[in-house]
C-alpha cells in the first residue's frame, strides 16, 4: 500500500512490513523512516525473526513519546 494518495505533499512516515511469505524461507520485519517525503531523510533496517508470526495472534505496538519513537 502507500500514502501516496492521501499525503500528496512532503511528509513523515513510519512504515512496519513483515516479509517472508516464501515457504522455507525465514520471516524478516522491516522498518522504514521517511522525514519530508525522502528516503534521504531516514532509515531502512531489516530484522531476522526468531518465530512465525502467521502461527498465532501477536500485538505489536510503537512507544511514541513527544522525544522519541
Amino acid at each position: 500500500t502507500s500514502n501516496g494518495d492521501v499525503f500528496r505533499h512532503t511528509h513523515d512516515e513510519l512504515d512496519w512490513e513483515f516479509l517472508g511469505n516464501i515457504k522455507g524461507e525465514e520471516w524478516r520485519v522491516q522498518t522504514n523512516v521517511y522525514g519530508n517525503g525522502s528516503t534521504g531523510h531516514g532509515r531502512e533496517e531489516r530484522y531476522l525473526l526468531w518465530f512465525d508470526p502467521t502461527k498465532e495472534f501477536h500485538r505489536y505496538s510503537i512507544l511514541w513519546t513527544s522525544k522519541t519513537i
